[in-house]
């Protein structure tokens, strides 16, 4: 029997050699294999995650877009609302302006008539004392004072009033009537 396994040995060792560098080659082919597959599974994972990228930057592109016109309708919407409120809102103050000149104008023109008849009385009472001799001169220089206050007062109201030295012939005949 030692015989018969003798012969056996060295075709077992030849083919256990064989088998050993079929082993090897499979390890290699496993080995290659497996890193080919490593290599094409990462390939393949950075172009899904390109493409998931790819696919959600335009998804969230598109809705940031909507958005962004959702936004600008609004604001839009808002900006004429204002608008028209503003446009109102002034249409209302310049009527209301108007209404306060024409009121103004009627109480400047009260206030100017007013002003002008004391000044004119004032006139009138400086030449009575003037006539007077029994009038004592503080009355006539505090009369005097007056009439320049109230004229000066005259004058503002007339410049408030947009009329333009109106009493210069007043003030001539007065001066030369009280010289």
């Amino acid at each position: 029997m030692d015989r018969r396994v003798a012969v056996l040995v060295e075709p077992l060792s030849l083919l256990m050699s064989e088998l050993t560098e079929i082993a090897t080659r499979i390890e290699g082919v496993h080995q290659s294999h497996s890193a080919r597959v490593e290599a094409a599974a990462v390939r393949l994972q950075d172009m899904l995650t390109e493409q998931v990228t790819a696919d959600l930057r335009q998804r969230l592109d598109c809705e940031f877009q909507e958005a962004a016109h959702a936004i600008r309708t609004e604001l839009e919407e808002r900006m004429r609302v204002a608008t028209d409120q503003w446009a109102l809102e002034r249409k209302s103050l310049l009527h209301e302006i108007a209404s306060l000149r024409q009121r103004d104008r009627r109480e400047l023109s009260i206030e100017i008539a007013q002003s002008q008849a004391a000044l004119n009385q004032i006139r009138i009472t400086i030449q009575t004392m003037l006539n007077d001799p029994s009038v004592a001169i503080s009355k006539l220089v505090r009369a005097r004072a007056r009439e320049g206050e109230l004229a000066a007062y005259l004058k503002g109201l007339n410049f408030n009033a947009g009329i333009v030295d109106a009493p210069a012939t007043e003030r001539h005949e007065v001066a030369v009537a009280g010289d």
